[in-house]
């Protein structure tokens, strides 16, 4: 890999979580299809992002998708993914990694938001 294709991190950690709401898609058969529940936002790549949240998707290794909405900027997005790992998280949190299913517009999207939200996060400390 070019030292020039790695100028950006892999993952943005985000040093305060940031609020998010879930939502399996209808037709789901998890507790909780289409309707949001809240959640944090705790990291966030172009390719995934780690979540915790009071819903038990009682994850298996099975496909489990989700759409997840949070805001970096001014903009509320919204992100279809699937969970790929999860586990009980203290007492009645659970936390998951999900990997992001995006368009080519939908990545260019997050690409942006990511370093605007990266030069506004720079010059608030």
């Amino acid at each position: 890999m070019d030292a020039a294709s790695r100028k950006e991190p892999f993952r943005y950690v985000m040093n305060r979580p940031i609020d998010c709401w879930l939502e399996l898609p209808a037709g789901s058969t998890g507790p909780g299809a289409g309707k949001r529940t809240e959640g944090v936002l705790l990291d966030l790549s172009r390719s995934g992002c780690k979540i915790r949240t009071p819903l038990n998707l009682r994850f298996t290794s099975g496909d489990t998708r989700i759409i997840i909405y949070f805001q970096l900027n001014e903009e509320l997005l919204q992100f279809n993914g699937s969970v790929r790992w999860g586990w009980m998280y203290g007492l009645g949190q659970f936390q998951y990694g999900v990997r992001l299913v995006l368009s080519e517009e939908e990545e260019e999207r997050l690409n942006s938001e990511l370093e605007t939200w990266t030069m506004s996060s720079e010059q608030g400390h």
